[in-house]
């Protein structure tokens, strides 16, 4: 297999960490939003299965 001879290095690591940081403007957005078990619950849509078909 490939991915078993993936090396990461030291400057891949930091540039996937840099990467996946949120900006200051969506790390105030998260801050500000509920946490998802403080939201109520939602009804179930009804009139359909449970795979989505008609």
């Amino acid at each position: 297999m490939a991915l078993q001879s993936l090396q990461i290095t030291a400057i891949t690591a930091m540039r996937a960490r840099d990467v996946s940081r949120p900006t200051t403007e969506q790390q105030e957005a998260a801050d500000q939003r509920p946490l998802r078990d403080e939201t109520p619950r939602r009804e179930p849509r009804r009139g359909r299965d449970r795979d989505g078909a008609r």
